[in-house]
């Protein structure tokens, strides 16, 4: 089943996988995580004042910084530089810049007649909806952990008061011991998708938008992009990598894109050309960020551009922050199957997407100025 979502993403016959973690401490977490699914899910035990202090900066903390996508991508970043073994972080930084790329790309002059204004904010807010849920549920996580690096603590006593799966106390529990990036990147990859399937888009009116987003999106594009800036070009360009995907509705589809994005991330060239661009461009939501050339920030510049520049705004332009509401908490960690994607990772090769990725822009552009006249 792996091999099957893996030859979709990559458009290849056969994929070559490694696992994850060696046969036997695969077979030692799998029967941890088993004994789980016969635990409570209720976070009724008692704390001390000091426990209940940082229960509480932790909620502040991660309410405070899950204001918007600018604010949770600075605080990816921030995490990961205190934290470089967490991989995930430093993914999840890269997975949002991307997010507020497609949140700004719904002000863009390339969306003015694909669609209406209703349609925008309804899947910015399926966006933004998703991107924080994931942040409120993961951050609490990341920082409790950094925690217990300064002082001893039992992180299983308090996943269940952030409400977050038993799937992951194992998996922090073997991390403490042994700190292993890959299973723990690939742990929360897995945690963040199904809990976002079991909670925000099978009992919200946001998984028949993302259905809609999915249909749409193809209608317009046949194709959306995860894109890794990773070097400079001549022209004036940042050479882009990353991952065209469909069918984002599906979570099993969206954990083996998750897979293959932190393979990707972490190869050498990559990592580096990535770091170098985080460290020298901040994140504002702008495509601006990455193509100057093509994209500016600025509405004026981009109508008075003799280069007929596409108008991206920044993030704090385009849309207002919006009130979080804290999704059902609900585990969606109820069956032995689900421990399988823990198994294997794709082995893959980096491929350079600049070039198709200006072809895609010129195709939106295109239809963009066809739909103006029907």
């Amino acid at each position: 089943m792996f091999s099957q979502y893996v030859q979709k993403l990559l458009g290849k016959s056969f994929v070559k996988t490694k696992p994850i973690i060696d046969a036997e401490s695969y077979d030692t977490l799998k029967s941890h995580l088993q004994k789980e699914l016969f635990q409570p899910t209720d976070g009724s035990k008692a704390f001390f004042p000091e426990e209940t202090a940082l229960v509480k900066s932790i909620r502040s903390k991660t309410a405070a910084l899950n204001r918007n996508n600018i604010t949770r991508t600075q605080a990816y970043l921030a995490y990961y530089n205190r934290n470089p073994e967490v991989h995930w972080a430093f993914l999840a930084h890269m997975v949002s810049r991307n997010g507020g790329y497609h949140m700004t790309d719904l002000k863009s002059s390339s969306m003015t007649h694909l669609l209406d204004s209703a349609e925008r904010q309804k899947f910015f807010l399926f966006l933004e909806r998703a991107n924080s849920a994931i942040f409120a549920d993961a951050f609490p996580q990341l920082l409790l952990y950094e925690h217990s690096k300064q002082k001893e603590l039992p992180l299983r006593k308090y996943l269940p008061i952030f409400h977050i799966s038993r799937f992951m106390a194992p998996i922090w529990e073997s991390f403490i011991k042994e700190p292993q990036s890959p299973l723990l990147t690939t742990s929360l990859i897995i945690n963040e998708q199904r809990m976002l399937q079991e909670r925000v888009i099978k009992r919200t009116h946001h998984g028949e938008i993302l259905r809609r987003l999915d249909f749409q999106l193809q209608e317009f594009l046949g194709f959306t992009n995860v894109i890794f800036p990773y070097a400079n070009k001549k022209d004036g360009l940042h050479s882009l990598t990353g991952l065209t995907v469909e069918r984002f509705a599906d979570p099993k589809q969206r954990i083996e894109t998750g897979k293959f994005l932190y393979e990707l991330l972490f190869q050498p060239a990559v990592f580096r050309g990535v770091g170098q661009f985080i460290k020298e461009v901040p994140h504002t939501g702008s495509r601006k960020d990455y193509w100057q050339t093509i994209y500016t920030s600025d509405a004026s510049d981009a109508s008075a551009s003799k280069d007929d520049k596409i108008y991206s705004p920044t993030l704090h332009d385009a849309w207002a922050d919006q009130k979080f509401f804290p999704p059902l908490s609900i585990d969606w960690f109820t069956k032995e199957s689900q421990i399988e994607d823990l198994q294997s990772s794709p082995i893959i090769k980096k491929v350079d997407l600049t070039y198709k990725v200006l072809e895609n822009v010129k195709h939106l552009k295109t239809i963009n100025e066809l739909k103006a006249f029907f």
